[in-house]
């Protein structure tokens, strides 16, 4: 769960809660470390705004190093999602992988370049005399630490660190296969992420107990973030090339509003499976109303099932429950992904053409390599009985 804050440039920036977290901490260990040497002599609450102010211009700092991957990712006609501040810093959500070699190195490199452009810009402006001397010299000065530590980190080969895709992107351009480069490239930010921890476990038997916990955690979720972004890239290789008509459920099974949930329940424990689409009435006009699961039934004292509606528990359908049958099907293993039902319903003209789950599309999967796309036909009628 994230809180929305802002909007730039049509690109949403929220706040993971994590981050309160890690604000908190910073804060902390400006005010009782940093400050009271850099500023000696002060009364404890002015380390503690100082702490304050610093802290959120380095989130700020982050902010603008993921703007830059997002404004460029734009200009090379991609989408962004938005942009997350959480407990490791920040994190650009591309709707899709960049169309080449060249826009994924440009959109990696400029994050390093505004981190490493922010640290010289404040540099030079401190040594030029602009910043008055003391408070504000004192931020200045760990800012330009802070923003040249962040260039130099994302600038090491680890993806999905920056300096990890741009070794994807070399990769890339060297092989022509983004699967492969991905691949390899993960593998790399795996090893630096398992070298990281052990570095941090060393830390912690030398006495640096928060520094090395730190440096665990952060190995721990740069591994998690290569392994996810390489599945990704797999999937979208395995699916990228299918459309929703080729693994859709043609012959879908529906229920009407006013049935009662215990007559959903029988329906759930005739047909074996987890959802229907609700059709409103009469069923012949191919329109449908929502989705009811077995998991919202569950929901449900079962002495209220023979007078409860479906109507009354049905997940009205918009636009996260829609697909179409010539939309990629790897688009719809996203929005299938993000739903919560982890089902679509298949529109054409606004009727019903069909249904979608995630189990369909992991059979996809599961019968890729044995050639699936070339014999779309057979498997398309072995993959039907999953709804």
């Amino acid at each position: 769960m994230t809180f929305r804050v802002v909007s730039v440039r049509g690109i949403p920036i929220s706040i993971h809660p994590s981050w309160l977290v890690v604000y908190a901490l910073l804060t902390w260990m400006l005010a009782v470390g940093y400050f009271p040497q850099a500023l000696p002599d002060q009364p404890a609450l002015a380390y503690w705004v100082h702490g304050l102010v610093a802290a959120l211009l380095l989130f700020v700092s982050v902010l603008l190093h993921e703007l830059s991957h997002s404004f460029v990712a734009l200009a090379h006609g991609m989408s962004v999602r938005g942009i997350t501040l959480h407990v490791f810093g920040g994190v650009s959500e591309l709707g899709e992988e960049p169309p080449s070699a060249r826009a994924e190195f440009v959109i990696a490199i400029v994050g390093p370049l505004t981190s490493l452009g922010l640290a010289g810009v404040l540099w030079a402006v401190g040594r030029a005399g602009f910043v008055p001397a003391g408070s504000p010299e004192a931020v200045v000065d760990y800012l330009v630490v802070f923003n040249l530590a962040v260039g130099l980190f994302n600038l090491i080969p680890g993806f999905p660190l920056d300096g990890g895709r741009l070794l994807r992107a070399a990769l890339w351009r060297w092989t022509g296969q983004l699967g492969r480069a991905t691949e390899t490239a993960s593998q790399v930010g795996a090893g630096f992420a398992l070298a990281l921890m052990i570095v941090g476990v060393f830390r912690i038997f030398g006495g640096a107990v928060v520094a090395g916990l730190w440096m665990i955690l952060i190995g721990m979720f740069l591994r998690g973030a290569a392994e996810a972004s390489r599945v990704q890239v797999t999937l979208r290789e395995a699916l990228g090339s299918l459309a929703v008509r080729d693994v859709m459920t043609a012959q879908v099974i529906t229920v009407r509003p006013d049935e009662t949930i215990a007559e959903l329940a029988d329906r759930f424990w005739t047909h074996h499976v987890a959802s229907f689409p609700v059709m409103g009435a009469p069923a012949a006009d191919g329109r449908v109303r929502g989705i009811v699961s077995v998991r919202q039934v569950s929901d449900v004292p079962r002495d209220l099932w023979p007078t409860t509606a479906v109507e009354s528990l049905m997940r009205p359908l918009t636009d996260d429950l829609v697909v179409a049958q010539g939309d990629s099907a790897y688009r719809a293993f996203e929005k299938a992904s993000r739903n919560g039902f982890g089902r679509l319903v298949v529109l054409e003209s606004g009727r019903l053409a069909g249904y979608l789950s995630i189990t369909d599309l992991t059979h996809v999967l599961a019968l890729r390599p044995g050639g699936v796309a070339a014999k779309r036909g057979a498997d398309r009628r072995r993959l039907r009985p999953a709804a």
